[in-house]
């Protein structure tokens, strides 16, 4: 084993107004941390209506529990605050604002401070952690776009505004420009959903909005061919069969096949590749922003969506590798467990002659996200409870982590985001499989998941 490996821990800041500094640090440096990642932000107790839950449903998560009690709680309503007060005025470009006023009795803003000074004293790298494409109150005509006009519509994980909105993209430089300037001894930036989604099954066939089609133009690609070859998909999915199911899984299994289907229809690839270039030109932009701010020395790491999602999502590690020192595919195995079933929904609430089981069976092989079940049914497929196995097997890790280490190829490094919740046996086959892999260490989401025995795993299988 690579002793030398590296390992950061996300580590939200309730957990210090809670356990303490010095706890949570020695917890941090007892398994070897060498680095943190903090969201500016700090909370009280709340009450439903009143504050978010945490940890959140994730869509459908109802029996989702933090490992680590926060105010003697492992379901808590939190009413949360940006740790600083926001220059508004770098935010003129923009429409939004984000949310400022008086600080509330009972929280400490100095928190984060507190968090980056001590993370200093022991040696540990600090990355930043921002939403940019999350801007409070978003617009209708600011958010992505589907095939037949449509906008997303809850519930949703999370409600991004799309990645060419003029407006959303100004919010999003001026949130980077107004945390990384209060915060500016921090080593690294991360900005999440960063990137199109891919949650539902619909997400795939964002964005078409008139912002997007604006871009697809700079760029020469041509938007009539991509609007048509993405209707054409859209059209097909909404009329499935038994037999085309078994011919999309068919394509899978021959490559030949799924060339000839791009040489008819090359607009997906178009629109595929339309996506990439949003997401590789925004993280472009963000880097040469902190290099004009004088921050060249933080490091910018790409998060999100790991293969397959990361080609509709526009994560494309290959190319963000010449731009980020790090890239950080999420293996979020909670989200694993209930894709199928939030695709295959869809797909049965489009096609409803279609058997569920062979629904399941095919996206189950799309994905890649073989499990033992021996006859798949939408009820084997939600986010589980905290001691419930997750039904995808540790080969849907391994893989991911190959493609994405293949696809870097040393050209930045490779740090996968292992979610800690998971039951006990999977995040010891968890940690072993990414220490033994090919990448150059891992994040961990996050502390509040690290019950004592799971940092006591973590200290025996990494350090």
């Amino acid at each position: 084993m690579d002793t030398e490996k590296f390992l950061g821990i996300f580590v939200n800041p309730i957990y210090v107004q809670n356990e303490g500094i010095q706890q949570v640090f020695d917890n941090l440096e007892s398994v070897g941390a060498k680095a943190i990642c903090l969201v500016p932000r700090v909370a009280r107790p709340g009450e439903k209506g009143k504050g978010r839950r945490y940890p959140d449903l994730h869509m459908d998560g109802y029996e989702r529990l933090v490992a680590r009690p926060v105010w003697g709680k492992r379901e808590i309503y939190l009413e949360s605050i940006l740790a600083y007060e926001p220059n508004l005025s770098l935010y003129e470009a923009s429409p939004y604002r984000p949310v400022a006023g008086s600080t509330p009795t009972g929280i400490d803003r100095e928190v984060p401070d507190a968090m980056i000074a001590e993370a200093k004293k022991r040696g540990m790298q600090v990355h930043m952690f921002l939403h940019p494409f999350i801007p409070p109150g978003i617009r209708a005509e600011d958010q992505p776009m589907y095939v037949d006009g449509s906008i997303p519509q809850p519930p949703q994980i999370v409600l991004n505004a799309c990645l060419n909105s003029p407006a959303a993209q100004a919010y999003g430089m001026a949130l980077v420009e107004d945390a990384m300037l209060r915060y500016s001894g921090v080593d690294g930036l991360f900005t999440d959903w960063a990137e199109y989604g891919a949650y539902r099954l619909e997400d795939h066939f964002s964005c078409l909005c008139p912002h997007c089609e604006g871009k697809a133009g700079e760029q020469g690609l041509d938007w009539d061919v991509i609007r048509r070859d993405v209707t054409a998909l859209w059209k097909w999915i909404h009329s499935l069969t038994p037999r085309e199911l078994e011919r999309s899984r068919r394509l899978l299994r021959n490559p030949s096949e799924i060339l000839e289907l791009l040489t008819h229809y090359p607009g997906w690839l178009y629109f595929l590749q339309f996506k990439a270039n949003t997401v590789v030109s925004f993280y472009r932009k963000v880097r040469q922003f902190l290099d004009d701010l004088d921050l060249e020395a933080v490091g910018l790491s790409a998060r999100g969506w790991p293969p397959p999602w990361n080609r509709s999502s526009g994560m494309d590690y290959r190319a963000l590798s010449e731009v980020c020192v790090a890239v950080t595919p999420k293996l979020f195995t909670f989200d694993y467990s209930a894709l199928p079933r939030w695709y295959g929904q869809t797909l049965l609430a489009w096609n409803p002659e279609l058997a569920e089981s062979e629904i399941l069976d095919t996206l189950v092989e799309w994905m890649s996200l073989p499990d033992d079940f021996e006859r798949r049914s939408f009820a084997n497929y939600h986010i589980p409870a905290p001691a419930e196995l997750h039904p995808a097997k540790v080969e849907a890790y391994r893989i991911r982590l190959d493609e994405v280490a293949e696809q870097v190829h040393g050209k930045a490094l490779c740090y996968p985001f292992a979610h800690a919740y998971l039951p006990e046996p999977q995040w010891k086959r968890m940690i072993a499989v990414i220490r033994d892999s090919r990448v150059d260490g891992m994040w961990v989401q996050m502390y509040g998941y690290l019950s004592d025995q799971k940092l006591q795993i973590l200290r025996e299988l990494w350090k």
